[in-house]
């Protein structure tokens, strides 16, 4: 069937989260909930055959938490302490650089 998309995905997150009101920044442990509600239905569609599954439903939902109350790919290096600095030079190239 092929790759999902999870633009697709993160942005039915976030409708849910402005549906709901909730702020994506401070209210992060709901956006959890919902982008791990709309994995589950993802999934679950997927057993229809109409859309691909899931292959990392986890990293999924991480993922998706990153892009709707985190700064998206870059999540992961603001989090990683052993990071020092990141320049982003276009978004094709983002350098950074670990503590010595």
């Amino acid at each position: 069937m092929g790759v999902v998309d999870t633009s697709v995905l993160a942005e039915q997150v976030r409708a849910r989260v402005r549906d709901e009101g909730i702020d994506p920044v401070r209210q992060a442990p709901l956006v959890r909930r919902i982008a791990e509600q709309v994995a589950r239905a993802h999934d679950e569609r997927s057993l229809t055959g109409a859309v691909a599954p899931l292959d990392d439903v986890a990293g999924v939902v991480g993922s998706l938490v990153d892009r709707v109350s985190g700064f998206g790919p870059l999540q992961a290096l603001l989090d990683d302490e052993t990071v020092e600095e990141i320049w982003i030079n276009d978004p094709s190239r983002v350098r950074y650089r670990y503590l010595t």
